[in-house]
């Protein structure tokens, strides 16, 4: 039984000189592989660089919402793309924030340029990264206007519970991390219970949001059987059978191999 964290940051500052310490402890708990996910075109360059380093690394890139603005440039993602197309398997993470920009000129600027990004995925035909803190009732609208034609998932899902519903009837995968094992987060793990299995995954966000009882402390995907047993518990099925859907899983949406 082997274990994929979609979505990390070992291509963060803190990561920089103990990735390869990080991968190799991280193997050593069932963690094979790490979907090294970009934030800004230097973060998705850096993702892509230590993708050709290791085979357990897929990079992942893309313009964060945070980091848009009124002059973003995003001709960059294509020729990345094109150089490294056997090691790019997303773009993401892209989306919305209303957690750090309060101006909704701002969050016009971050609509926009989500929307170019979910184009640029469909030209290239890959999945998308969605990253939504604060505005999960603005981006349902904006997505089902704008079909996304491979899929893609919520990253971190910590929408309301009530919502599951609707990202799933716009063929989303769910993916879930830390959070869900924080000692308040009822309705977090009352979403893992009303995701399907079939369109659960689960991440780090390392070097954000360890897990009890790691919080507060800087993230690992080493940390990933934390959560994955959080998992098996609200599912209360056995954690291979869980395992495997979750492979499944990774493997229909990013069409890579986990064998």
């Amino acid at each position: 039984m082997k274990l994929i964290d979609t979505h990390c940051h070992l291509n963060a500052d803190t990561f920089k000189t103990k990735w390869e310490a990080v991968i190799q402890s991280s193997k050593a708990v069932g963690v094979a592989d790490q979907f090294v996910v970009g934030w800004d075109e230097a973060s998705s360059k850096e993702a892509v660089r230590l993708a050709t380093l290791t085979p357990s690394i897929k990079a992942i890139i893309g313009l964060h919402p945070v980091d848009v603005t009124p002059t973003t440039n995003l001709d960059w993602i294509q020729p990345l793309y094109q150089t490294f197309k056997d090691k790019v398997i997303a773009i993401g993470e892209i989306g919305l924030d209303y957690h750090w920009k309060k101006d909704p000129q701002e969050h016009a600027h971050q609509a926009k340029i989500m929307i170019a990004q979910i184009s640029i995925a469909n030209e290239l035909n890959l999945p998308v990264v969605i990253h939504c803190r604060d505005a999960y009732e603005a981006i349902l609208p904006i997505l089902k206007t704008h079909p996304i034609h491979r899929g893609g998932v919520m990253h971190c899902y910590a929408g309301p519970s009530q919502l599951v519903p609707d990202f799933l009837a716009l063929g989303f995968y769910l993916s879930y991390g830390g959070p869900i094992t924080f000692k308040k987060a009822e309705d977090a793990r009352r979403s893992v219970q009303l995701t399907p299995l079939n369109r659960l995954l689960i991440e780090t966000d390392s070097p954000y949001l360890s897990p009890d009882p790691l919080r507060g402390k800087e993230n690992s995907p080493e940390n990933l059987p934390i959560i994955f047993g959080k998992v098996c518990e609200i599912k209360a099925l056995p954690a291979e059978h869980i395992a495997q859907s979750l492979s499944e899983n990774v493997e229909k949406l990013f069409h890579v191999k986990t064998k």
